[in-house]
Formats: structure tokens, sequence, C-alpha cells
């Protein structure tokens, strides 16, 4: 009885490695992309109340006259 010697195409196992290695590119690909949405989410709750605290505020009109100044009276 003579013994059978399979390539690895003809056995299936480089279709096994190679789904395997695609699933692992996958995996990977979601874990660094949820990485950054996180990351990203983070950041944005860390930094507004800065960003709050440091924006330009617009000069406010309704504030009382500056000492010196005359009201007009028509």
């Amino acid at each position: 009885m003579s013994k059978l010697n399979q390539t690895l195409t003809q056995s299936g196992l480089l279709a096994e490695l190679f789904e395997h290695q695609r699933r692992k590119v996958i995996e990977s690909a979601r874990r660094r992309a949820h990485r950054k949405q996180l990351r990203l989410i983070l950041w944005s709750a860390f930094t507004w109340p800065w960003r709050a605290l440091t924006a330009p505020r617009p000069f406010d009109d309704s504030a009382k006259p500056l000492v010196g100044t005359v009201p007009r009276h028509t």
C-alpha cells in the first residue's frame, strides 16, 4: 500500500492558512478603527471645557458706559 503525499493546496491547508490570515488582518483593522474612535471621543470630552474657557468672547455692548462718558439727551 502506497502512502499518499498531498500538497498543501490539495489538502486544503493552504486555503485555511490564508483564511486565518485574512481574518486576523480584518480583526486588526477593526480594533484599530475602534481605538481611533474612542481616542477621538475621549479627546473631545476632555478638551471642550478648555476650548470653552479660552475661546474669544464677543464685545459686550450692554455693559455700563465707561467712566467719563456723558449720556446724550435729545
